[in-house]
């Protein structure tokens, strides 16, 4: 099982139930419980490294959060990356100039810590995406799309918090509210 640091987007209570919804319909399926044993949170991945001093982000973070209000998401497909050894299907929020310019503003801070940006979170190559599947076995991956297929999307909310966990399992070590001061 793969180890590090991840900066998540965390998703209002109304919006993160409708993804758990999913992550159960697939579990009663006897189809993926990863995501629940690994004890994760419906989240949107904003940055992640194998290795980082959390303590060089925690005041990053605070400000960060506080100067940006909740960014208004809406869930609109399903789909998956071809090439995935990981079997991950996922839902994918509509594109919006606010999501990729948060992350983008996310990274610059970062990079101004000294931290290298992996491709995969580099501007224009960032793809938004919240896992409801991983190791999904190969058989199994249409049974699990089309179930997913039968999820009333588009569903909306609003991505509330900002966090940084360490995997895995899942271990939040901090997080802040968008748009507040106050530590949560």
């Amino acid at each position: 099982m793969s180890e590090g640091f991840a900066i998540e987007l965390y998703l209002d209570p109304a919006l993160e139930n409708q993804v758990l919804k999913a992550w159960n319909v697939l579990a009663r399926r006897q189809i993926t419980t990863h995501l629940i044993e690994m004890e994760s949170r419906p989240h949107i991945t904003l940055f992640s490294a194998p290795f980082l001093e959390p303590s060089k982000l925690e005041s990053l973070l605070r400000t960060f959060a506080s100067k940006h209000d909740p960014l208004s998401l809406s869930f609109s497909s399903v789909g998956t990356f071809p090439n995935n050894s990981d079997n991950l299907l996922f839902l994918a929020p509509t594109p919006s100039l606010s999501l990729l310019q948060f992350q983008s503003h996310l990274c610059d801070a970062i990079r101004k810590e000294g931290l290298e940006i992996a491709d995969d979170f580099a501007f224009n190559s960032w793809i938004p995406y919240c896992s409801v599947a991983h190791h999904v076995p190969k058989n199994r991956m249409p049974e699990a799309f089309s179930l997913l297929r039968e999820l009333k999307l588009p569903v909306s909310g609003y991505a509330t918090d900002i966090a940084l966990v360490q995997f895995s399992p899942v271990r939040e070590l901090f997080s802040f509210v968008l748009g507040n001061n106050v530590d949560s």
